[in-house]
């Protein structure tokens, strides 16, 4: 073996252990795709990046299914990422067979981007007024109905410490939702709602 050969076997392995470490540390998109119709019928979208306008993809802003291979993505209401905001992610083992299963009233999408993975334990910091500011409530897992659990029905600014969230304006994980990455989100406008109004929160799932 000549040293050209130890030098592209040493950098193929040194490709493969960054490829490795990136994925480690930012996490990866994964795969999703889109169905025109209900129950993975119709044209087709396959996804393995973040999509700002679908039509570009010669995929019509109407999206009926959703399949989800790996990861968690956001299907937004608007292109460039923009309006009401939809998540799909591995629960149900990623399968939305009719837009009913994400809480859309109307099956247009122009829209997606993937989730950021963050490996840290899963922790959120809700607190009742903007500013981060007010009474605290810790937040580690799965929040059916926030007003049982915690006596609390909104939340003016939330802190991200890890893994992602999302909100839901109802109990039981119901109604418009928003998608809550690893950050803080000074009031509710830093995620896109018009109100503090929160009625359940639960972790999003990568795998």
């Amino acid at each position: 073996m000549n040293i050209f050969t130890k030098v592209t076997g040493l950098a193929q392995q040194t490709s493969k252990l960054g490829s490795v470490l990136q994925r480690a540390f930012y996490g990866s998109s994964g795969r999703v795709t889109l169905f025109e119709q209900r129950n993975f019928a119709g044209r087709r979208l396959d996804l393995s990046s973040d999509c700002q306008k679908l039509s570009d993809k010669n995929f019509p802003e109407r999206c009926n299914s959703v399949q989800v291979e790996s990861g968690a993505w956001i299907g937004y209401e608007h292109d460039n990422f923009r309006g009401r905001q939809y998540l799909w992610d591995m629960s149900e083992r990623g399968e939305y067979n009719c837009h009913d299963k994400w809480c859309a009233q109307v099956d247009h999408i122009s829209s997606v981007r993937g989730i950021k993975q963050d490996n840290n334990p899963p922790r959120a910091q809700l607190f009742e007024k903007a500013g981060f500011s007010g009474k605290k409530t810790d937040v580690q897992d799965d929040i059916p109905n926030l007003m049982t659990r915690h006596s609390l029905n909104r939340a003016a600014s939330i802190r991200v410490l890890g893994g992602a969230w999302v909100v839901y304006q109802e109990p039981n994980y119901r109604g418009p939702h928003y998608i809550l990455e690893k950050r803080d989100f000074n009031n509710s406008s830093d995620w896109g709602s018009q109100n503090s109004t929160i009625g359940s929160m639960r972790r999003v799932r990568f795998n």
